[in-house]
């Protein structure tokens, strides 16, 4: 359309509008078109969620620590455990004596940690129970394990005069109980 410049209304030019040929159903084909594009981009590039608990295998540092320690180094031997952590180093509080340590995810979600070191002094077993309070003695598989129980957590100690060994996490009393009795310097073989 075309004006006259004189404020009258606007002549026609004769062409179509072309606007007016447009349908709601090509704008329904657009939206498709664009959707199909979109799905397709994600359909390439979408990956499942990985299990966000990195494992690793604690087995060849084991070997190291036992091969150092004074004392048999110790992991559980329960089925379904997943190591998510492990060191043998020594730490603030245990005067320079490498600390063996190792967590677990246990089948239910829940947390279980050993940690084992010739330190003795206070200071490192305090560390290591920081937060649960003493409840008692229990003897399992023949030793004597002091007993301690918080509210998110538990552990059970075993002192003898070569290491201090402390197993302790979120697990129930009786999962924890089962752990202790399942030590041994070798790992369980599934």
């Amino acid at each position: 359309m075309i004006h006259d410049g004189g404020g009258s209304a606007p002549i026609p030019t004769g062409k179509p509008n072309a606007r007016m040929g447009q349908t709601v159903s090509d704008m329904v084909l657009s939206l498709a078109i664009v959707l199909g594009v979109i799905g397709a981009i994600m359909l390439v590039t979408w990956r499942p969620t990985p299990d966000p608990v990195r494992e690793i295998d604690p087995i060849p540092l084991l070997a190291f620590a036992n091969s150092q320690a004074d004392f048999p180094v110790l992991v559980p031997q329960i089925a379904g455990l997943r190591a998510t952590s492990a060191r043998w180093e020594p730490t603030k509080y245990s005067q320079n004596d490498p600390v063996w340590h190792v967590g677990y995810v246990t089948a239910e979600e829940e947390y279980l940690e050993i940690t084992q070191s010739a330190a003795s002094n206070e200071e490192y077993l305090i560390n290591e129970i920081a937060g649960i309070t003493a409840e008692g003695e229990k003897s399992i598989a023949g030793q004597d394990w002091l007993v301690f129980d918080g509210s998110d957590s538990r552990a059970f100690v075993h002192v003898t005069p070569d290491s201090t060994t402390v197993l302790s996490g979120t697990v129930s009393a009786a999962e924890l109980e089962a752990a202790v009795a399942s030590l041994a310097s070798t790992p369980l073989v599934e």
